[in-house]
């Protein structure tokens, strides 16, 4: 990328600079982790050769492949992220990511990343409900005994509650 140390669109130069920085540290964050989902790939059993051998690109095709893989990420996003903006949305969901993929001509992929959507949301809550089971169990508390510290937190509150001035 290159970097112009004169004024841009009134920025002073350090700001312009500073955002050219924080952009290649971006590219920098988006190139290592494209890296280590094909290092992932190419180390899966479906990938390696007939004697177990893991496969391995040449450094400019690797390199090629990353750029590629930047590029549609970058494009896949800009995408999303108008549909968003036209839905007078400020988060993307996976609903603007799946129209994006179709208006770009990627329709095929879509139920497939639905799938993953889900198996990821799906893992979510059974993290979740791991942590909220993990915390019970650490209290060292009976059911009998929580119910009567929620009830007595209940109660506290309340008492709060009522004695507010209104």
């Amino acid at each position: 990328m290159a970097v112009h140390s004169h004024h841009h669109r009134g920025q002073s130069g350090i700001t312009y600079l500073s955002a050219a920085a924080a952009r290649v540290e971006a590219d920098k964050r988006d190139t290592a982790t494209v890296q280590k989902i094909i290092n992932e790939v190419l180390s899966s059993p479906s990938i390696q050769g007939e004697n177990g051998a893991t496969m391995t690109f040449a450094k400019e095709t690797r390199d090629l492949l990353i750029e590629c893989c930047v590029e549609f990420i970058t494009m896949l996003s800009s995408e999303a992220n108008e549909i968003a903006e036209k839905d007078a949305k400020k988060t993307i969901a996976c609903e603007h990511i799946t129209k994006a993929l179709e208006e770009l001509g990627f329709a095929d992929y879509v139920p497939e990343l639905v799938a993953v959507a889900d198996q990821f949301k799906n893992s979510q809550v059974a993290q979740s409900r791991e942590r909220k089971q993990t915390k019970i169990e650490q209290s060292g508390m009976s059911n009998e005994e929580l119910i009567k510290a929620q009830e007595e937190l209940f109660r506290s509150a309340g008492e709060k509650y009522n004695s507010v001035p209104s």
